[in-house]
């Protein structure tokens, strides 16, 4: 199929994950087909802005890097109807295209494609590329689902960091002094300092800084996001950690240094995840970015009734199973991937048994696999490459 034009549309729901993925989605498939007119309808610039600098909240329409942004706050009649329907159009999470447009798209659009959530979860690749049926229109609606398998979507690669890692021109330690020496801090290989990130919902954290101080060397945990920041606040708190003299975002507990960050771009966090020995993330986006970074990692899924949660982390334990080589290992991390999300709601306080000891002790062990798993996805699971694809042949 030849197509010229793709309008993506996002409505944003959950913090920044929504905007996240649609704009990694935006800016791959416009590096990728250079010549399509790209534009993305999203109704929040203000939480864009916050991931990309570059992007003015008080434009109703903004273009940055050939790709076209339009506030769907700001649409009329008159602009929709200007503005036409696109070759491809895409509705991110099942979120609902504006009437007028979604009008003129079953007849002058080609296909419309349902963009949803990452899962790890069986059922995904049996809803991947099946047709959902209009009922009017010569436009076609596929569901493209996002999976950790062949048969799925696959995820978004971030291509420009994928070159560079394997072109051989990666120096893990001058990307992490990069971000330390703003805080004063630099690291040294011979120091062979536990390096890690913080990217979780609110929660317990004090078994964490606990386990962390009893390894054998210094520790630093780079903390991102006001609900980590306020999570580990009040373990500090409990524990009795303190301020550090040099700066009120670096904090201290006995031998774990805990620095506050600020927001950094997509690029350089997906980098940094590359650049450390462990990362705890949260949600879609992130939890795609620490499977791509081949480093050992702790999922927080978002959590959901009944404590659904699990039955997500069960399926991503799933999928990293073949991946491990030794099964007490993987059994051992599989039941603090669960401990770890067995919470039934978001609190600071919240009192928390999972141990970290083991999975500090193993993190070569849960490296090979992770970067086994990480290869994986690279040669056999990129999205835009299956996105692509499946616009040709359709």
């Amino acid at each position: 199929m030849n197509f010229s034009s793709i309008d993506i549309f996002c409505h944003c729901v959950d913090n920044f994950g929504d905007a996240g993925v649609v704009y990694r989605f935006a800016r791959e498939f416009k590096a990728s087909n250079p010549r399509c007119r790209t534009r993305v309808f999203i109704d929040s610039k203000e939480t864009l802005r916050a991931i990309v600098k570059e992007i003015d909240p008080s434009k109703a329409v903004q273009e940055l890097e050939s790709i076209l942004y339009i506030d769907t706050r700001a649409l009329t009649e008159t602009l929709m109807e200007n503005l036409g329907a696109a070759d491809i159009m895409v509705e991110a999470f099942a979120c609902h295209i504006p009437e007028p447009l979604l009008e003129q798209a079953y007849s002058k659009s080609k296909l419309i494609i349902n963009l949803e959530y990452l899962s790890a979860e069986s059922w995904v690749e049996g809803f991947h590329l099946k047709e959902s049926l209009l009922g009017c229109g010569t436009a076609r609606k596929f569901f493209f689902m996002p999976g950790f398998t062949e048969a799925t979507g696959g995820l978004i690669l971030n291509s420009r960091l994928a070159q560079t890692r394997y072109s051989g021109g990666f120096d893990r330690f001058q990307i992490l002094n990069d971000v330390l020496n703003t805080f004063g801090i630099t690291v040294k290989p011979e120091e062979n300092k536990l390096l890690g990130t913080l990217f979780t919902y609110e929660r317990g954290l004090d078994s964490l800084l606990t386990d962390l101080n009893t390894q054998n060397r210094k520790a630093t945990l780079l903390v991102f996001g006001d609900k980590s920041q306020k999570s580990i606040s009040a373990a500090l708190e409990r524990l009795g950690g303190r301020h550090d003299s040099i700066s009120a975002q670096i904090r201290t507990y006995k031998n774990v240094q805990l620095i506050c960050m600020p927001f950094i771009d997509q690029h350089s966090y997906d980098t940094l995840l590359c650049c450390t020995d462990f990362n705890f993330v949260r949600g879609e986006d992130s939890l795609a970015r620490a499977v791509l970074s081949g480093k050992p990692f702790i999922w927080n899924a978002y959590i959901q009734d009944n404590k659904y949660q699990k039955v997500k982390v069960e399926a991503l334990l799933e999928t990293m199973r073949p991946f491990y080589k030794n099964e007490n290992v993987f059994n051992d991390y599989s039941k603090l991937m669960l401990t770890f999300n067995d919470a039934p709601e978001e609190s600071a306080a919240q009192t928390t048994s999972e141990r970290y000891v083991n999975f500090l002790k193993n993190l070569k062990k849960h490296e090979r696999a992770a970067e086994e798993m990480s290869y994986f996805m690279h040669l056999n699971c990129n999205l835009i490459e299956k996105f692509n694809g499946f616009l040709r042949k359709n």
